[in-house]
């Protein structure tokens, strides 16, 4: 990648992964369709990756809601935990990662997982949301993974 002509520009590789076609956009890379629950997603990201390894995790990915609070919560949970897993593989020690997530039940267990691994964990609820939406945000920052921790 080129050095942007303006010093002030930001730097970096952008990585999309998605189950659908995404149209091109400049400046990005995609993988498409692709599922990150598949184990040969994560090898192909590694490939593509300049380097192998990532500065940032950024999902919005979400289940098809079944209009089952509950059931899309747990499936979502599900979703990051997968993508949680996959972290080891793919982000750079001090990296961060930012999933959405639905409030509910098992957003507990997401956050003690996040906060096993990384050294700041904080949720953000975006101005753009509405507020009677339960869409918030997990922000984990300092990726340290510990020794010993088990993937789920």
């Amino acid at each position: 990648m080129r050095p942007p002509a303006d010093p002030s520009s930001p730097v970096g590789f952008v990585l999309g992964v998605d189950l659908l076609h995404i149209f091109p956009l400049e400046g990005a890379t995609f993988l498409c369709p692709a599922d990150v629950t598949d184990p040969r997603t994560s090898q192909r990201i590694l490939e593509v990756l300049p380097g192998g390894r990532a500065d940032v995790i950024l999902s919005d990915m979400a289940p098809n809601a079944t209009g089952f609070r509950d059931l899309d919560h747990d499936r979502l949970i599900s979703l990051c935990l997968t993508l949680l897993s996959v972290t080891p593989d793919i982000l750079q020690p001090g990296g961060t990662f930012l999933c959405k997530t639905w409030a509910g039940s098992q957003s507990r267990r997401l956050q003690r997982r996040l906060t096993e691994e990384f050294q700041n964990v904080r949720i953000i609820k975006p101005e753009a949301s509405r507020k009677e939406s339960s869409e918030v945000y997990f922000l984990a920052t300092q990726y340290h993974r510990r020794k010993g921790t088990v993937k789920q």
